[in-house]
């Protein structure tokens, strides 16, 4: 391969974590270059103007305290927050019955209350003895690696009410059906949120700010710093590397760089082509990498009318395609918008749906949680992330069963000049923006440091 380099480090993605990667590499004057396949940059968050300026949030928008990845380029770019409304009463749907709740955990039923604090305690106490960094040298991973989610909560004692909560969690927060997990993988995710209260609540916790003009504009922000050396339509098909560096083959032509850092979801990035191919252990752990299945509609009333009600937006359920939903309602706007979340296998049932019954089931839904004024909005607007070209699913790519404790260190491991990145790659926060950004600085200094020892070498 010619060492006629057009570039330093191609970037793959650009999204957050490919954003971040460049921008510190580019700082520590390295030449780089980002391939983005999408007309634009942001990758999984979205935020669009619709109507007469109504903001939407299709895809992730929320940051909560030990996020200091996020909050660091929010203070730096002057980027305006509020808190996310949770005023009011939460509702929770369970076996046909409506009840009211404050804080984190469903508390309308005490004994469901009693045996879902039980839950979330053992969780994420075994949770924080998971290493993040190698889940597969926790001295129990075959084991829990070979028992899905569904398996431990059937073999648990609690009351069948904190049983179907606790199915219905999994359904929101990762979002996959709980016997399409492994417990290993669940605990790693805990442990990397920071445990299950952070990660659910919305006060002190995940869910506890929104950007006030859009989470996108953080990605276009740092995508401004690197100014035309992102380049937008590019999709890359093929990477050709060896010891001298890569090529890199896009939509529009070719480019040949010392290191290709590729930040996109695992799945994705085994789709790429390379020459020669991938070490087997590296294919095998994409193959077994899925993306998540969630659809997100934003529904729009002429006023937020369930806070006169006294509640709060926030509600969880079961056996109905709307899951979760919030009070996505914009401090600087009139309109009320609830953001419904169809998760897991609901999404994709959904999506068998034409889309008129999907939404009217979505309606049919809020109407039994927040009543009949629920009927009538005035907008609805939806993403489906299974259908996205450049994504196939959200939040995140997840491990099948079986996957982190035999393949789990292909994950980061880099394979001669090229090098990987994104929130799936993430110790903290993975799966959140503040995990694809923490990657993308990570795999940066992992490269900058690679660039230091091979130029003393050949001093």
């Amino acid at each position: 391969m010619s060492t006629d380099f057009d570039t330093g480090v191609v970037v793959v993605g650009a999204g957050l974590a490919g954003l971040s990667t460049a921008r510190k590499l580019h700082d520590a004057g390295v030449d780089v270059v980002v391939l983005e396949a999408r007309d634009r940059v942001g990758g999984r968050t979205l935020s669009q103007t619709e109507g007469d300026g109504l903001l939407v949030e299709y895809g992730g928008q929320w940051v909560g305290p030990t996020q200091d990845h996020m909050y660091a380029l929010i203070a730096e770019f002057g980027l305006e927050t509020f808190t996310q409304y949770a005023d009011g009463d939460n509702l929770q749907l369970a076996d046909g019955r409506l009840l009211r709740y404050h804080g984190a955990i469903p508390t309308g039923d005490p004994i469901i209350a009693a045996d879902l604090m039980d839950a979330m305690v053992e969780l994420t106490s075994a949770a924080m003895e998971v290493d993040t960094a190698a889940p597969w040298e926790h001295p129990r991973a075959a084991e829990l690696d070979a028992m899905t989610v569904e398996t431990w909560i059937g073999s648990q004692p609690y009351c069948d009410g904190a049983k179907v909560w606790l199915r219905t969690l999994t359904r929101a927060i990762f979002p996959a059906e709980p016997g399409e997990i492994s417990l290993l993988h669940a605990l790693f995710y805990i442990s990397s949120g920071g445990g299950l209260e952070k990660m659910i609540g919305i006060i002190n916790s995940a869910q506890e700010n929104r950007l006030t003009h859009g989470s996108m504009q953080v990605s276009q922000r740092l995508a401004g710093l690197l100014g035309d050396r992102v380049r937008l339509n590019s999709p890359v098909h093929r990477i050709d590397h060896d010891a001298d560096g890569v090529t890199v083959h896009h939509e529009h032509g070719a480019l040949h760089a010392r290191r290709v850092i590729v930040a996109i979801p695992p799945t994705l990035a085994g789709r790429i082509r390379y020459a020669p191919a991938l070490p087997g252990l590296r294919d095998q752990l994409t193959q077994r990498s899925f993306m998540a299945s969630t659809i997100k509609m934003s529904v729009v009333y002429e006023t937020p009318f369930w806070r006169a009600d006294g509640l709060s937006g926030h509600m969880v359920g079961d056996n109905r395609l709307v899951c979760t939903t919030l009070d996505q309602t914009h401090p600087d706007r009139p309109e009320g918008v609830l953001v419904c979340f169809i998760d897991a296998a609901a999404a994709r049932r959904a999506l068998r749906m034409p889309a008129d019954e999907r939404r009217a089931t979505v309606i049919e839904d809020l109407v039994t949680y927040y009543g009949e004024q629920a009927r009538n909005p005035v907008a609805v607007y939806e993403k489906s992330w299974l259908d996205d070209e450049w994504a196939r699913g959200c939040y995140v790519g997840m491990m099948s069963p079986g996957t982190w404790s035999t393949l789990g260190p292909a994950l980061r491991e880099p394979i001669g000049p090229i090098h990987w990145a994104g929130t799936e790659c993430a110790t903290k926060w993975n799966g959140y923006m503040d995990g694809a950004v923490s990657s993308g600085l990570a795999t940066a200094e992992a490269v900058l440091a690679e660039i230091a020892a091979t130029a003393e070498v050949a001093r």
